[in-house]
């Protein structure tokens, strides 16, 4: 008889902790759920590769043809329309056939204008997989470029 009051007691407090946890829990995941802009557009996307490809009077380009996991291969952006005060780009990558997180890679002016910086993905367990995303200013103030790229083991 007392270990059905002892459950009968807790029981509601015990219920409005949890539905206060789950309430909070939602309020802090929904707006990694709920995007204001896409992070990959493929009509407009570039497939990198060691091959230049323009996309908006912006050239982007890898030193590698296929990038393989935890090997670094250099990416190289020329954007001559960026103002001289940008001092980064930001790269932002989503798995398309496995869900790997997202990975960013920030990317630094160099002396001779362009930006750069060391791409190096994480491992898979599939034998090859895609990786799509976006390339954005600093600032945010300009049209992201829309990238994609092979990556093999």
């Amino acid at each position: 008889m007392s270990h059905k009051l002892f459950s009968m007691h807790w029981s509601m407090p015990v219920k409005l902790i949890l539905a206060f946890c789950l309430g909070f829990a939602a309020i802090e995941w929904l707006p990694a759920f709920i995007r204001s802009e896409p992070i990959y557009d493929s009509a407009q996307a570039c497939e990198l590769s060691q091959a230049s490809c323009l996309q908006n009077n912006v050239s982007i380009m890898l030193s590698d043809n296929i990038v393989h996991p935890l090997q670094p291969t250099t990416m190289t952006i020329r954007w001559p329309e960026l103002p001289k005060e940008t001092a980064t780009l930001l790269l932002t990558l989503e798995g398309h056939e496995m869900m790997m997180g997202q990975y960013q890679l920030q990317l630094t002016r160099q002396p001779d204008d362009s930006f750069s910086g060391e791409l190096m993905l994480p491992f898979c367990t599939q034998d090859a997989m895609t990786w799509q995303g976006k390339i954005t200013s600093d600032s945010g103030s300009l049209t992201p470029l829309y990238v994609s790229l092979r990556m093999t083991q």
